[in-house]
């Protein structure tokens, strides 16, 4: 059986290691895509489970048709009115921040406090009714070509999604693509907070996958998500927390940090943003507090302070020494000393490595919080937390909704109090008399791993997927297609539009003179051939290099068609606009680098001519010329320096995506390109080139190109030209780093 699990950002992937690696032991496919694109990474995870049965694929970040802007808005439409439910009555930092994005999103300029507190009026029916409008609403929109095409090629048995729920989440193109499909869908709750600050559940899944049984709860009780669909498993993120063991002693871990080891440590763990936006401030009246109580323990303890991942408590100016503990080689940290208090430090360790973390709260004696996942690892290690509730004290928001699952008043291990007066007085006890371990270790074996404290739960998880897997229904959703309605403004607010010549996606451009010389019968035309090696040849995620672009028609093809990323170099300074403005209207931004760069075969100077009628379009010829002043009279309107650019000066110097696939526009000459892209030609990533040249500069060329690892892949002859697909010989090795470069000697 094959699973794919689709992950919003690395750290969701890192949670289920354990569980994918069990599936992968039991002999299913796993493949692994995530959202958030980075190459480093993806070699990372790949090395994570040595297996042929398990890949790592590039995946669609976002919708990028013309629905997308419709999708975002609907979605946090949703977002708000969910927020709007009597559930949520007590989380007003939550409405707040999720108004905030909704008017962020629509480039707003209103006060979310304004527009909060003016739809808080609204009956709780009215609320209602407008939730079950917006979730129609949602439910019309098709699905995403993209999301389609990924599921379709990958043709996974269950699609895994984690995590879903989050505010206006893309990820609920996947979920609605594979309901489409007839795709099961299981959710993997990734936080213990997902389900009820992340927003509403936009597409339901087939299953859902959570830690404990107030999380079923919540399903129901805040998405009206059935009972009977929640599994029940653990938590497998903390799996490996659970196996650390200390590698320090006591008076190994302080004496590094300069703090006394025979007295007591208060371990103070940092907040979000949204739960304590001013904590540096409250921390120095929190210590002051501290130092002014009537408990010696407390005036005299040790105080290190961990700083949230997330954020920088200090600011970049502040000193920090970087300390080391013998016994443990591979931990290091980072120290500073803010506070005018000796025995008070900042402690920054690895956040993507546990054992800073671990370490510090073995040698501490109690852990202090306002609102934190480090909790629960302070309860796993059988640590007392404590915490305060009110804004005033704590300079920031109550604690959020699903908070006070951990509190002692709901069952949980976290004291908690309602000012500075009543918390010093609970440390002080604590410090004094000792806190009985068992009721924490219970919570924690209820909350975190439910089938047992001593049972992890990775393969747990891997079970329940593939009995899940076995026997999955899933109904197949089949939304309105796009080509019923075009969501569009009938006008973009500057200008004409008029669509491209291509049946698979309808994609607009802005009428100016260089569309319109390509336009018949209302559509500008596209080369078929050059659109066929697109579709043949590139693949989600690859890297696309457009030399000379033009206007963007195949820019947009690829971008929006394809789910690559295109960087589109385009001179022209009229033509170069009219790239940026037509990437624009198609929502393609986030995936396409216009760059505005003019490329041969030398890094220099050279003098552009033009066509008389279209100065600054995509057709020119360029000579390599030292410029020199001249009257005005004796410059012509459609000749202009210009700066040249070789392909492998553009790559190394500007820090571009490594090319899969290279198209040169025929107004250019390939020659020259190529020529200047030795370096960027022997990438053992680069798999296709398309190339349009004179008939007789083709066998140079094919030769030359022979000698650089490329045979011709298809051949297509024109009246006096021939357009060339070629592919990397997958016989012969890309030139080794070090070696000459291919020569290409043309002209």
């Amino acid at each position: 059986m094959k699973f794919l699990l689709v992950a919003k950002q690395e750290k969701n992937v890192d949670a289920y290691l354990g569980t994918l690696r069990c599936l992968v032991e039991r002999g299913h496919a796993v493949a692994v895509a995530v959202q958030e694109r980075d190459e480093a990474r993806d070699r990372r995870l790949a090395e994570q489970i040595a297996s042929p049965r398990f890949r790592v694929v590039a995946c669609p970040s976002a919708r990028v048709d013309e629905w997308a802007p419709v999708a975002r808005l609907v979605r946090r439409l949703r977002d708000c009115v969910h927020f709007l439910r009597p559930p949520f009555d007590g989380a007003a930092p939550l409405r707040r921040r999720v108004f905030l994005k909704f008017c962020r999103e629509l480039g707003l300029d209103v006060d979310a406090d304004v527009l909060l507190a003016a739809v808080r009026v609204l009956p709780q029916e009215q609320i209602e009714r407008l939730d079950a409008v917006l979730r129609l609403a949602e439910r019309s929109i098709p699905t995403a070509d993209l999301f389609d095409l990924f599921l379709h090629d990958e043709k996974p048995d269950v699609v895994l999604i984690s995590p879903l729920v989050h505010f206006g989440s893309a990820q609920a193109d996947v979920a609605a693509s594979a309901r489409r499909l007839g795709v099961p869908v299981s959710m993997l709750l990734f936080s213990w907070d997902n389900l009820s600050t992340k927003g509403c559940m936009h597409v339901e899944p087939d299953l859902m996958f959570v830690w404990n049984e107030q999380q079923r709860t919540e399903a129901w009780e805040l998405h009206r998500f059935p009972p009977s669909r929640v599994v029940v498993v653990g938590a497998p993120r903390f799996d490996p927390f659970f196996q650390l063991r200390p590698a320090l002693t006591r008076e190994q871990f302080h004496a590094p940090l300069g703090l006394d080891p025979a007295r007591p440590t208060l371990l103070y763990l940092c907040s979000s943003l949204l739960i304590a936006p001013r904590e540096l401030e409250f921390l120095r009246r929190w210590l002051a507090a501290l130092r002014s109580s009537d408990s010696d323990a407390l005036r005299g303890c040790n105080v290190v302070v961990r700083p949230h991942p997330d954020l920088d408590l200090l600011p970049d100016t502040a000193p920090f020494e970087r300390v080391r503990w013998p016994a443990a080689p591979g931990l290091q940290a980072h120290v500073a000393r803010p506070f005018d208090d000796t025995r008070a430090v900042v402690l920054r360790t690895s956040f993507r490595e546990p054992d800073g973390l671990f370490e510090s709260l073995v040698h501490s004696t109690a852990v202090v919080g306002l609102n934190t996942t480090a909790e629960l690892e302070a309860g796993i290690v059988g640590r007392p937390v404590f915490t305060i509730t009110a804004s005033g004290e704590a300079g920031g928001p109550e604690p959020t909704v699903h908070f006070h699952y951990l509190t002692r008043q709901h069952g949980g291990f976290v004291s908690v109090a309602s000012s500075l007066d009543e918390h010093r007085r609970q440390l002080a006890e604590a410090l004094a008399t000792g806190v009985d371990p068992a009721p924490i270790r219970s919570f924690i074996e209820s909350f975190l791993r439910p089938h047992g404290l001593d049972r992890p739960v990775a393969p747990l998880l891997a079970d329940a997927i593939a009995q899940g897997a076995a026997g999955a229904e899933t109904t197949t959703a089949e939304a309105p297609r796009a080509a019923e309605f075009d969501p569009r403004p009938l006008s973009p607010g500057d200008g004409a539009v008029v669509p491209l010549a291509y049946r698979a996606a309808r994609i607009v451009v802005h009428a100016t003179p260089e569309t319109l010389r390509h336009a018949v019968d209302g559509s500008v035309r596209v080369d078929h051939a050059t659109v066929e090696w697109l579709e043949q040849w590139v693949r989600i995620g690859d890297v696309v290099y457009d030399v000379n672009a033009g206007f963007g028609a195949y820019v947009l093809v690829a971008a929006r068609q394809r789910g690559a990323i295109v960087v589109a170099f385009e001179p022209g300074y009229e033509v170069y606009a009219a790239l940026c403005r037509n990437v624009m209207l198609n929502g393609c931004q986030g995936s396409v680098i216009p760059v505005p760069l003019l490329l041969a075969a030398e890094d220099g100077l050279a003098e552009t001519k033009y066509e008389r009628r279209y100065p600054g379009g995509e057709r020119y010829g360029v000579r390599p010329t030292p410029w020199r002043a001249k009257s005005a009279d004796a410059v012509q309107p459609h000749v202009h320096s210009i700066c040249t650019t070789r392909l492998d000066t553009a790559v190394e110097r500007y820090g571009l995506p490594a090319p899969h696939h290279v198209r040169v526009s025929p107004f250019l000459p390939a020659a020259d390109v190529l020529r200047g892209a030795a370096r960027t030609l022997r990438r053992s990533t680069l798999r296709s080139l398309w190339l349009h040249v004179p008939t007789p500069k083709e066998e140079t060329l094919v030769s030359a190109l022979d000698a650089a690892g490329f045979q011709v892949a298809t051949r297509r002859v024109r009246r006096s030209s021939v357009q060339l697909a070629f592919r990397r010989d997958e016989t012969v090795d890309a030139v080794p780093a070090g070696a000459d470069a291919p020569k290409i000697q043309l002209r």
